[in-house]
């Protein structure tokens, strides 16, 4: 199992289709969202992000962010923290607006999936994984980045494809 994840797409479309082409190439089984789907208002692409992500709406696991509101719901039910299973490892996704790392490093999970600042970094704390894959479309360091998941493993990629940050999962 492969699952990709994106957080801050702040309605860039161009950026949303390059990694929804690569979650075709890497034939991912999940697209996990990090929140911030479009910008505070009114978006000129909501309609197309909205039907792109309706595509794959059966394979979305999405919170909600600090910029989302009610148009979300259009697409699919986003809570502030969420939970699933991956290979024996609970992940816990939210944006990172509401909750800080020293309340999330006390939560009984494996990995820690958190956006918002659009700084991609993997970093270790109190035994938890914390990813975060950046902003696909408005980074605020480098290159506009997303993660994959990976069973044993978990890399930061820029829309090339490129790895640019990479680290084993225990």
């Amino acid at each position: 199992m492969k699952y990709i994840v994106i957080s801050d797409i702040h309605g860039g479309i161009y950026e949303l289709n390059k990694v929804l082409e690569i979650y075709n190439k890497e034939c991912c089984s999940k697209l996990l969202i990090l929140g911030d789907l479009f910008n505070y208002g009114f978006s000129i692409t909501r309609d197309e992000i909205v039907n792109r992500l309706n595509i794959l709406k059966d394979n979305i696991i999405a919170v909600s962010g600090n910029c989302d509101n009610n148009i979300n719901d259009i697409l699919f039910d986003m809570p502030y923290i969420n939970e699933i299973n991956l290979n024996n490892k609970k992940i816990i996704l939210t944006h990172g607006h509401l909750y800080n790392k020293d309340y999330l490093s006390k939560l009984d999970a494996n990995i820690i999936l958190t956006g918002h600042s659009h700084v991609a970094n993997i970093e270790e704390i109190n035994n938890k994984l914390f990813i975060n894959p950046g902003s696909i479309s408005k980074s605020r360091r480098g290159d506009n980045s997303f993660a994959i998941i990976y069973e044993e493993k978990v890399t930061i990629r820029n829309l090339d494809n490129e790895i640019i940050e990479e680290k084993n999962i225990q």
